[in-house]
Order: C-alpha cells, then sequence, then structure tokens
C-alpha cells in the first residue's frame, strides 16, 4: 500500500510540475516577458506602444515643449532626465497589464476564455471576413465592418463587460447604511420628469401655437427630439429654445416647468449597486501589483520604442 501510494504520489506530482512547467516550453524565442505565466512578444508590447505615441508626444510637448524629431525619444528631458521611449513603455506596460488582468478575471469567472495576442489577431481576421460576406449579402450586423486590433480588442471588453459586472455585483456588498450614503450623495441624479409639457411653440416661418409635447412620442433613436426635450424641461419657465423636434426645426417658449419626481431609494437601490459593482471591478482591474510578471534577461530594459 505504501509503494502504491508513493507512485500514485510521484505521478500526481510530476503532471502537476509538468502543468507548471508547459507554459515554460511553450514560450517563443522572441518573448519579452511572461504575465501569470503567458507570454509577451516584442510584437504584442509594440502593439500596445503604438496605442501610447500619441499620449506620450502630447506630455513631453506640454511638459518640455518637445517636438517629436529625429532624436526625440532617446532625448532626456527635465532634471529627472525623463526619455518618451521610458514614459512610453511604462503607459504601454501599464495598458497591458490592465488588459492582461480584465481577460485573466473574465476567464477565471467562466465568462471568456483566455486568447494570446496571436489567436486574438486570428479571431479578428475571421471576424473581419464574416463581416465582409454578411455585407456582400445584405444580412444585419452590429457594429463596424471591419476592425482593426485596437477596435476588435475594445469590441470584446465591451461585450464581456456586463457579465464582468454580474458576476462583481455578486462580490459587492453595500449595506443599509452604505445604500443610505451613496443614495443622499447622489439623490440629485434620481429623478422622474413629467411626460408632459406646455409650450408656446412654432415650425420654421409660421406662427406659434400653444401645445402639449409628450416624451412618450418621441422614439429612443430620435436623439434630436430627445435633446430638445430635455433642453426644455430643464429650462425655466418663459426661456426659450431652438432645436428640433420631430424632423422639423422648431422654436418654442416653455410655459408651465414639468413637474420632478424625486425617485425613492427602493426605486434607485439596483443602480446604485450595480454602479459600485462598475466601480469596484474598475478598481480591481487597475490593481495589477499581484500579477507575476517574469523578465527574460534584459529583452525588456534594453528594448528601445520610437
Amino acid at each position: 500500500m505504501i509503494i502504491l501510494f508513493t507512485a500514485v504520489f510521484l505521478i500526481v506530482h510530476a503532471l502537476f510540475v509538468l502543468s507548471l512547467t508547459s507554459k515554460k516550453v511553450d514560450l517563443p524565442e522572441n518573448w519579452l516577458f511572461t504575465v501569470n505565466g503567458y507570454s509577451v512578444t516584442e510584437e504584442e508590447f509594440q502593439f500596445y506602444a503604438q496605442e501610447q505615441r500619441a499620449v506620450t508626444a502630447d506630455y513631453f510637448f506640454r511638459t518640455y515643449g518637445a517636438q517629436v524629431d529625429e532624436g526625440f525619444w532617446t532625448r532626456q528631458y527635465g532634471d529627472q532626465h525623463e526619455t518618451p521611449s521610458e514614459y512610453i513603455k511604462k503607459s504601454a506596460m501599464t495598458a497591458l497589464l490592465n488588459t492582461k488582468h480584465e481577460q485573466f478575471i473574465a476567464d477565471e469567472r467562466g465568462i471568456d476564455p483566455y486568447k494570446s495576442f496571436d489567436e486574438l489577431k486570428s479571431d479578428m481576421e475571421e471576424e473581419n471576413r464574416k463581416r465582409a460576406t454578411m455585407e456582400d449579402s445584405g444580412d444585419t450586423y452590429y457594429g463596424l465592418p471591419q476592425f482593426d486590433l485596437y477596435q476588435y480588442m475594445q469590441y470584446l471588453s465591451g461585450a464581456r463587460w456586463p457579465d464582468l459586472v454580474e458576476t462583481q455585483v455578486k462580490q459587492t456588498k453595500m449595506s443599509d447604511a452604505e445604500l443610505q450614503v451613496e443614495y443622499a450623495t447622489r439623490s440629485a441624479e434620481y429623478v422622474r420628469m413629467a411626460d408632459e409639457l406646455t409650450v408656446s411653440l412654432a415650425a420654421s416661418g409660421q406662427a406659434k401655437e400653444e401645445k402639449v409635447l409628450s416624451r412618450l412620442d418621441i422614439s429612443k433613436e430620435d436623439n434630436e427630439s430627445l435633446k430638445f426635450w430635455e433642453s426644455l424641461a430643464t429650462a425655466s419657465v418663459g426661456e426659450t429654445v431652438v432645436g428640433k423636434y420631430l424632423d422639423e426645426d422648431v422654436v418654442a417658449t416653455l410655459k408651465s416647468k414639468p413637474e420632478i419626481t424625486k425617485l425613492k431609494l427602493e426605486e434607485v437601490k439596483d443602480s446604485l449597486i450595480y454602479g459600485r459593482a462598475d466601480s469596484d471591478l474598475r478598481a480591481l482591474i487597475a490593481n495589477t501589483d499581484k500579477l507575476k510578471i517574469k523578465y527574460n534577461g534584459n529583452r525588456f530594459r534594453e528594448l528601445i520604442v520610437n
């Protein structure tokens, strides 16, 4: 029995060690570092760096009046001897770690499996092919007809975010006292305006007539009419608003202030909890201190980004 137990233990231990080292075996030759065991190549890191170029150039222009020229990226600026190349590396690392952390959390919570950089590129190309086919055949799709990689990653993040928030709600605990404090702080946001208001309204070139405008007559897609309505609803009695209402250019003077009702805590409780969960999730993702980073010698330190 002891011999059998020992043999089983050794086999299990060997499999465990193999699982720990398998990622290392699969590391590509050009890896810069790993995050929780997953490799990041120079190509992937440069992708994040390119997204930080404009931010970096703007920072050095505002701080030092620096212009992007031939020696810009390696030149030292200020008393701290800042270089744009190191600044952009730090910014890119922050963006990369935040993205990785969101992917890890989505994977851990069973929402979306972790995908490598190459897998994401392959998936994007496949998605673009599908959309091109749908475009040719006249089928309906939502969003852009074609993605670049940054747009595709934003698309994926946006698609999984509601599910991430939903899982976070289960971990976000708000006591009655916390809800009361949050409600008191944000109660001005939680009001319900009347669905009707009275105005003196005229279309372009016509005389004004007193009319009752109903919010319910405006479709959710008619942003111009909704904007016009909100302007009137927040105006003072006697104030005139110019805009577009139900596809007509109009001018309207508010005759009576719409009734505003303060929503009760019970009516907005879920909104408060989901708002806190969203905030907690963003803070969790931004806290990347516990991610394990292993560098491939001096490759990352010696990398010059420009």
